[in-house]
């Protein structure tokens, strides 16, 4: 009886307990994920599971979401015991940034509260086209990893990806239209591209700088380029100048003061290396806000366009202080009057293709005086090659230089510079104005017009052909030319090594000689060696010993008959001391039967051995007892003849070169210097 009792307590606790519990709801949603493109919706379903009773109408409320982003219905009814499931729709806005968003759907009723999560992809709207690319630190320089790239659409975010350890980016499957592309990276400058083309410009080429202080701000000034300030340049037609100014928006963020404005036709301005050339050139201005009215006409204009107007890219480039780069590639009709166009022009003769590597880049903002190194045009010659310092571009490392000669008497309208990698299908990688001159020097870099590729796809060991079309009222095409660049190259300083004490007075000077590695036929130094104590900023003060004095020395291990026509296996040292050809090691007998080993080589070890005054042009028999001296290269680099056309040397690798301005162990801190102390 007692049992019975306290069953029948216990059975109507529980029933009171059922009844004092109010009424409440659970929510789920299936999917809990969506992927929505830009401009179109999506849908999930919202499950309500009523409990205790509960009825009466749910309010939903998308949390979370970006503007444009919005749920409907906006409410549920439930009116009986079962679970109510409810179609949600999630409309996504063309404008709304594609990316992942985490959300949450709110149930709420009266004091109920109930969320789920919801996760929306808003993704890009899809085409058939396909935009490429490379972030490089300057036009020729090195590629930049890992740097965010974002595809904007009218100030919307389409997608993003992230560069390769090569630099490049893809975005597959979009739309034609005009894009921006902007590059973000910790430790560099900000950088964008606007008005990018698809599919007309499939591949593209973005700069990103290392910033100069990274903790500035990394946003790219943001320019308003117009005709004169206020009437619009973009869509409009000129003849033979045009108009324009150039301003930076002042209520935008950016980092005071400017460093250039460049403006240029047909072409990405930058560097007067790469932008200017004997028939073309851009315009720049430095340190200003403000261009003012300005013009683009003569060379800046000349080959482009024509009569009857044709559609081309006026392109604005701009650094800020903190290396934040702007470029803006604006279409105009560009009517060119030039009555060149009627010319029938010859095919261009001389064309020659030199591909030039350094080894060490060289800063696009510093000045140093332009010098002339003297290196081989081929078997038995040398003459002179320009390097220009001061036009040499920000981080560079690879470029081609193309030269060529036009003596016809009709003058072509334009020069278009084609490469191909099979000489079979060619691709224009650039257009100059159109000239004609008298004279074909026989020195390639002598020849009149040029122009330099510092395409960043550009590979060492991949042989390219350039040819040069002259264009009048037709299309005249030159023979193709070859070059096989090569890759950077180091001759390291072996012994006396740094620091070295009691070395004898007359030391043999030990330099690695990695020709051979770096597929090359041959490379020239210049060994200085530099008294310290008599030293001073001065170059020249204090020269113990210089190779050859001043000329340079070539050593060229054997390649073969299709190289340097040495046998592999043997070696050919020689130079021109005083504009006389002399041989200092002979292992083949090839030139010299008697086989001379002046300056011994180790074939074994990649290395060659100058013992000291091998060549009579030290100040001193000896050196001085207990006297700390310097040596260093002052000039290294590696060449490579080119069988097919006439063995002339296409392809240089520079390593060190000498300084007209400054000593040289301040103006070139990468260079080895090692130091010695001599022995009695």
């Amino acid at each position: 009886m007692r049992k019975a009792f306290i069953l029948a307590l216990l059975a109507l606790g529980a029933v009171l307990t059922a009844c004092s519990r109010p009424p409440d709801f659970t929510i789920s949603l299936n999917p809990t994920s969506l992927t929505v493109q830009q401009g179109s919706s999506g849908t999930t379903r919202l499950t309500i599971t009523p409990q205790n009773g509960f009825a009466g109408t749910v309010n939903l409320e998308l949390v979370g979401a970006p503007s444009g982003v919005t749920l409907s219905p906006s409410s549920v009814s439930v009116t009986g015991s079962g679970p109510v499931t409810q179609t949600l729709t999630v409309d996504v806005d063309s404008t709304v940034n594609a990316g992942d968003y985490d959300l949450q759907i709110k149930a709420t009723s009266g004091n109920l509260n109930k969320t789920a999560s919801l996760s929306l992809k808003v993704t890009g709207p899809t085409g058939t086209e396909t935009l490429s690319g490379m972030v490089v630190s300057e036009n020729a320089g090195g590629p930049v990893a890992g740097s965010q790239v974002r595809l904007m659409r009218g100030g919307t975010l389409v997608a993003t990806t992230t560069t390769d350890a090569q630099g490049a980016f893809t975005f597959a499957n979009i739309p034609a239209d005009t894009y921006r592309l902007e590059v973000q990276k910790p430790g560099m400058a900000g950088s964008f591209v606007e008005g990018v083309r698809v599919p007309e410009m499939g591949f593209v080429r973005i700069i990103q700088k290392p910033a100069f202080d990274a903790s500035a701000s990394t946003t790219p000034p943001t320019l308003v380029i117009t005709q004169d300030g206020s009437q619009p340049l973009e869509g409009g037609t000129f003849t033979n100048t045009i108009p324009f100014r150039v301003q930076v928006d002042a209520t935008r963020d950016f980092v005071r003061p400017m460093r250039f404005i460049y403006v240029a036709l047909g072409r990405t301005p930058g560097s007067a290396f790469l932008s200017n050339t004997a028939t073309s050139s851009r315009r720049i201005f430095s340190e200003v806000e403000d261009t003012g009215n300005q013009t683009l006409s003569g060379t800046a204009v000349a080959g482009l366009g024509s009569a009857s107007g044709e559609r081309v890219f006026l392109e604005v480039v701009a650094y800020d202080f903190n290396n934040n780069r702007s470029h803006y590639i604006v279409p105009i009709t560009f009517v060119n009057t030039s009555p060149t166009q009627n010319n029938t022009v010859s095919a261009p003769t001389g064309v020659a293709a030199m591909a030039i590597t350094l080894t060490e880049a060289v800063g696009f903002f510093r000045a140093e005086t332009p010098l002339n190194l003297t290196v081989p045009l081929g078997k038995g010659q040398v003459g002179d090659m320009p390097l220009d310092l001061s036009a040499v571009p920000e981080g560079s490392n690879l470029y081609v230089e193309v030269r060529w000669c036009y003596t016809a008497t009709a003058t072509p309208f334009a020069f278009d510079i084609e490469r191909s990698e099979d000489g079979q299908n060619w691709t224009r990688v650039g257009t100059v104005g159109g000239a004609r001159s008298t004279s074909c020097p026989t020195n390639p870099f002598d020849r009149p017009f040029f122009f330099r590729d510092a395409s960043p796809d550009l590979t060492p060991g991949q042989t390219y052909y350039y040819r040069v079309v002259a264009r009048g009222a037709n299309r005249a095409e030159s023979a193709p030319s070859s070059t096989t660049p090569l890759p950077p190259f180091f001759a390291p300083l072996l012994s006396p090594a740094d620091e070295t004490t009691g070395v004898p007075r007359t030391p043999d000077f030990t330099i690695g000689h990695p020709q051979l590695a770096a597929g090359a036929d041959g490379a020239a130094y210049n060994l200085v060696l530099w008294d310290t104590l008599t030293g001073t900023r001065d170059p020249w003060v204090g020269v113990a010993w210089q190779t050859l004095g001043g000329f340079l020395l070539f050593v060229e291990f054997g390649t073969g008959p299709q190289g340097n026509g040495v046998p592999q296996g043997e070696a050919l040292v020689y130079g021109f001391p005083n504009n006389t050809f002399t041989v200092y090691t002979d292992t083949a007998g090839l030139i010299n039967p008697a086989k001379p080993n002046a300056v011994p080589v180790d074939l074994t070890r990649n290395t060659f051995t100058l013992p000291y005054n091998f060549d009579g042009q030290a100040l001193l028999p000896q050196l001085q007892s207990f006297r700390t001296y310097a040596w260093q290269l002052w000039v290294s680099y590696a060449y490579k003849y080119n069988p097919a056309e006439g063995y002339r040397v296409s392809a240089y690798s520079v390593q060190t070169w000498p300084s007209s301005t400054s000593f040289i162990r301040i103006t070139r801190p990468g260079t080895q210097v090692f130091d010695f102390t001599t022995g009695e």
